[in-house]
C-alpha cells in the first residue's frame, strides 16, 4: 500500500503524508547516478502534495461515464493500490524497460512502483502500456463485471471474488468500472489494504513456526542422542550381569554333578539338604537369567521405537527445510542479485522455477491465502485455477477442472474427504502429475511448485 492511507467517509480528514511536501521520493533525478528517464512523465515520480481526501458522488462524475475507465482517469489516491495489488514489481520492470528501451537494474522494486503510480496521473506512453497490460491480463474480470448496472451490483460481484480468493483482477475491474461510486471504489481501497496486512503476518506467522519446529527437532534429537547412550550403558551392564549369571549357572551345575556322583546310593540326610540347596540356588540363577534376558529385550524394543520416531521427525523436518527454502528461492527479493544468475524476471534463467506455461489446479486450500498461490504460480511461468474442495464449489465441476489442467495440488488439511479421495484416483487412473501437501501454508505450496517444474 502507499504511505498515504485517506479517510473513506464523508466528512474524515484526510492523514498527512509519511513524507513532508516537497520531500517525496523521487529516486529519478540524474545526480545520484541513475540514468535518467526518457518520457518526462516519469521522471516527476509522486506529486509532492499531500493526496486530497476521498470526493463525494457530487464531486465526481467518474459514474456518470458510460464507458470503462481508464488508468488515468481513476483517482490518483487509487493509482498506488492498482499498480501494487494488480501487477507484479518483475512485470513492472520489464514494461518500464520496454517503454524507455533501456536496463534499468539500479531502479529499487519501490523505485519502479513509485515510477509507475507518478505516471498513471496522465495520459503517456507508460500509463498507456500499463492500461493495455491491464486490460489484457484481467479481461475475465472485466468482461464479468462489465455485466453489473448499478453500483450495488458492482459491490456484489467484488465480494463474491473476494470470498472465492480472486483480489487482482475484481480489483481492477471495479476501480475502472463505469458504474462503480465512490463509495463503492472506497470500500474495495480499504479490503484491499486489509488483505495486504493478513497475508503479511500469515508469512510471519508460518516463518516462526518453522523456526520452532528446527529449534523442536533440534531438541528432540540431543534427547535421543543422550537417551541412546543410556541405553548403550544400561545394555552393557545388562551383558556384564548375564556373563556373570552364565558363570555362576555354569559353576553351579558343575558343582550339582559333582555332588550328585560324590553322593552314594544311600544318600544321608546331610546330603540331601546340600542337594537341596544347590538346587533352589541354581533355580534362582535361571529366574534370574531370564528376568535380566527380558529386561535387555524390553530395552532393544524401546530403542528401535525410539528410533522410528526420531526419524519421522527427521523426515519431516527435512520437509519443512524443504518448503521454507523453496518459498525464499520464489519470494521476491530486494534486488535482482537475489537470483544466482541475477535474471530480472525472477525465472529467465536455469536456476529459477519454470513451470512452462502449464495450468495448475488447486483443490482446497485456505481462501485467504488463493491470491498468494495464484502469484507464486504466476512467478513461475504457470497459469493457477483453484476449486476450494467441496466447500462452496459444486463437486460436478470438480472432475472437468482436473481435466483440463496440467497438474494438481492438494492440500491435506483444508478440503473435503470426497474431493482429496476423488483427486487420488483421478491422478492416478490417469498419470497424472499431483503433489498431495500435508499444510496448505505458503512455504508447503513453494515446495510443490518446485516438486512440479523439477
Amino acid at each position: 500500500m502507499c504511505d498515504i492511507h485517506e479517510s473513506t467517509a464523508s466528512g474524515r480528514p484526510a492523514i498527512a503524508p509519511s513524507h513532508p511536501a516537497g520531500n517525496r521520493p523521487t529516486a529519478f533525478a540524474g545526480g545520484d547516478g541513475l540514468m535518467p528517464f526518457k518520457h518526462p512523465a516519469l521522471a516527476r515520480g509522486l506529486p509532492d502534495a499531500p493526496l486530497p481526501a476521498l470526493p463525494t458522488t457530487a464531486q465526481t462524475g467518474t459514474a456518470r461515464k458510460k464507458s470503462a475507465l481508464k488508468l488515468w482517469d481513476v483517482d490518483h489516491k487509487y493509482h498506488c493500490p492498482i499498480v501494487g495489488t494488480c501487477l507484479h514489481v518483475d512485470e513492472l520492470r520489464r514494461l518500464l524497460e520496454k517503454v524507455e528501451d533501456q536496463r534499468l537494474r539500479q531502479l529499487s522494486d519501490y523505485q519502479v512502483h513509485v515510477a509507475f503510480v507518478g505516471a498513471a496521473d496522465t495520459k503517456n506512453a507508460l500509463s498507456l502500456a500499463t492500461q493495455k497490460l491491464l486490460d489484457r491480463r484481467f479481461a475475465t474480470s472485466i468482461r464479468r463485471f462489465a455485466r453489473a448496472k448499478t453500483a450495488r451490483e458492482v459491490t456484489r460481484l467484488w465480494h463474491e471474488a473476494v470470498a472465492a480468493g480472486e483480489v487482482s483482477g475484481p480489483f481492477w475491474a471495479l476501480m475502472s468500472h463505469p458504474k462503480a461510486d465512490t463509495e463503492t471504489r472506497a470500500l474495495a481501497y480499504e479490503e484491499v489494504h486489509m488483505l495486504s496486512h493478513q497475508i503479511g503476518a500469515g508469512l510471519r506467522a508460518e516463518a516462526k513456526a518453522l523456526a520452532e519446529a528446527r529449534a523442536r527437532a533440534e531438541r528432540i534429537e540431543c534427547e535421543r542422542r543422550s537417551e541412546a547412550r543410556r541405553y548403550e550403558q544400561r545394555l552393557a551392564e545388562r551383558d556384564r550381569q548375564l556373563a556373570a549369571l552364565r558363570e555362576a549357572l555354569a559353576r553351579s551345575e558343575e558343582e550339582g554333578r559333582r555332588q550328585r556322583t560324590a553322593i552314594s546310593a544311600t544318600p544321608t540326610e546331610e546330603d540331601a539338604h546340600r542337594i537341596a540347596a544347590v538346587e533352589a540356588e541354581l533355580a534362582a540363577a535361571r529366574q534370574a537369567h531370564e528376568a535380566t534376558a527380558e529386561e535387555a529385550r524390553r530395552l532393544r524394543r524401546r530403542q528401535r521405537s525410539s528410533e522410528d520416531e526420531i526419524a519421522r521427525l527427521t523426515a519431516a523436518l527435512g520437509e519443512q527445510q524443504a518448503a521454507a527454502a523453496a518459498l525464499e528461492r520464489l519470494l521476491p527479493g530486494d534486488t535482482a542479485d537475489d537470483c544466482p544468475a541475477g535474471c530480472p524476471a525472477g525465472r529467465d534463467c536455469k536456476d529459477c522455477v519454470d513451470l512452462r506455461g502449464r495450468r495448475i489446479l488447486c483443490i482446497g486450500g485456505r481462501g485467504t491465502l488463493a491470491e498468494h498461490y495464484r502469484d507464486l504460480v504466476a512467478r513461475c511461468n504457470g497459469e493457477l485455477v483453484r476449486h476450494d474442495g467441496g466447500l462452496e464449489d459444486s463437486h460436478h465441476r470438480l472432475e472437468s477442472m482436473m481435466a483440463a489442467a496440467d497438474a494438481i495440488v492438494c492440500p491435506a488439511d483444508f478440503v473435503s474427504h470426497n474431493a482429496y479421495q476423488r483427486a487420488k484416483r483421478f491422478c492416478k487412473r490417469y498419470a497424472k502429475p499431483c503433489i498431495l501437501m500435508r499444510s496448505s501454508g505458503i512455504a508447503s505450496f513453494a515446495r510443490a511448485l518446485e516438486q512440479l517444474a523439477a
